[in-house]
């Protein structure tokens, strides 16, 4: 939708339509607004929008002016779907919850509503995350790229990864794995994608990155997932099948873990194989310097074996990169400088520094809504700016805030330190 980040490719919803017949509107593409949307839903019995953080707020009033514009039933998904009003809302893996609620609202199905595990009704029935999730995730199809008009967005200079690779690669996410048993309080991830780690096949997955590069034109395959390298001994075939895949084709490709990967998994057999299948730096998520944030975020790291692990990266002639979140509630500026020094004192080749923002949906976000510390109002997404920022713990400023972004400043620049060693990447 205008002025929603056109760049958050919309990869989900190639895998909910392969359930059921629908068309699909991209207003980041077409660039429409709140009143165009609605007018363009004209004609439709049932309209599904998917909901985060990002764009609660919009999500509303594009209800509310579908709502003047028609009857269509209207249903939400994505990590956010509880917090606006909708006819239905769905939590969690939508795929084929989507296509049995169309089926019944069609009356097609017999089962009762209660049976579809994660769907609210309205005020009456607010959605609840459901128990139990997709465990062959073949099954769910694949995803088709030109339906998600991957082409556009390429035209409309769509690149993923951080700061990284903007302008060099045509480039492309693929998600290989789903699930997170790790219960961090800034993010929805276990709650959306369960706790049991859950994977593609190895053939699914190399052939998606086929069709990317040959029918695409993509060099840069950027893996979205939370856990890539959970399941070491599934990671270390998967490397081996991609390396297997490029040295049969002759071609060169250049993978990313955007977000980040479970540091306890990694050893320098998996480091190496990731450096051979096109990986060029690895991203780790220590989040804090300071024990007491890493606790109040529930992160179970141990910052000592984090240090190791980024030895073993560059071991395997990898970069090392981090990310970390200042102004988590309840830091003080104590806090703030254990992770000053940390950053400073590390031996990460790059360090990303987020400021805290309370995204709804998260348990920090309810925990803070319950505490009075917040209020449900329109959250503006906001990593860099401490001006911006619509949140502050009480024990700290926005100009310690600054402070500590001047201090750590030298840390987050990005110096291509690998590139050169692929052939035409200058």
């Amino acid at each position: 939708m205008k002025g929603v980040d056109w760049m958050l490719f919309p990869l989900g919803l190639g895998y909910l339509r392969n359930g059921v017949t629908c068309d699909i509107l991209d207003c980041s593409i077409e660039n429409i607004d709140n009143e165009g949307i609605a007018q363009r839903c004209r004609g439709y019995d049932l309209v599904g929008i998917t909901v985060w953080g990002f764009n609660i707020y919009n999500v509303q009033d594009i209800i509310d002016r579908i709502r003047a514009h028609s009857d269509a039933t209207v249903v939400v998904g994505g990590p956010s779907a509880g917090l606006v009003k909708a006819d239905y809302a769905l939590l969690g893996e939508a795929e084929e919850k989507f296509a049995a609620l169309i089926a019944k609202l069609g009356g097609a199905a017999a089962a009762p509503l209660d049976a579809i595990q994660g769907l609210g009704i309205g005020e009456e029935r607010a959605p609840e995350m459901p128990a139990t999730f997709s465990d062959d995730l073949d099954e769910l199809g694949v995803v088709d790229y030109d339906a998600l008009r991957l082409a556009d967005y390429h035209r409309a200079g769509y690149k993923y990864w951080m700061y990284t690779l903007k302008d060099k690669f045509v480039t492309a996410p693929v998600m290989a794995t789903r699930g997170c048993p790790y219960k961090c309080t800034f993010c929805a991830a276990p709650a959306l994608q369960g706790t049991k780690l859950r994977k593609h096949s190895i053939d699914y997955v190399v052939e998606a990155i086929a069709t990317l590069h040959f029918k695409h034109g993509v060099r840069q395959i950027s893996f979205l997932d939370d856990n890539f390298t959970l399941d070491a001994r599934w990671a270390k075939k998967l490397c081996e099948a991609v390396i297997r895949f490029k040295e049969k084709r002759g071609i060169e490709l250049v993978l990313t873990t955007s977000n980040g990967v479970r540091y306890r998994t990694l050893d320098l057999e998996l480091l190496t194989l990731m450096r051979r299948a096109g990986w060029g730096e690895i991203v780790l998520a220590p989040e804090s310097g300071s024990e007491r944030t890493l606790i109040r975020m529930r992160k179970e790291l141990d910052l000592d074996v984090v240090d190791e692990k980024v030895d073993l990266i560059h071991q395997a002639g990898l970069n090392a990169v981090a990310f970390f979140i200042v102004g988590y509630p309840g830091e003080t500026p104590e806090d703030l400088e254990q992770s000053r020094k940390y950053i400073l004192d590390s031996k990460f080749d790059r360090a990303i520094v987020n400021l805290f923002n309370p995204i709804p949906g998260t348990p920090i976000y309810f925990e803070l809504l319950e505490a009075g510390e917040i209020a449900p109002q329109e959250i503006k997404i906001n990593y860099r700016s401490v001006e911006a920022l619509q949140y502050v713990t009480p024990g700290l400023t926005r100009e310690a805030l600054a402070t500590f972004q001047r201090q750590v400043a030298e840390k987050t620049r990005f110096r291509e330190m690998w590139l050169k060693d692929l052939p035409n990447a200058a």
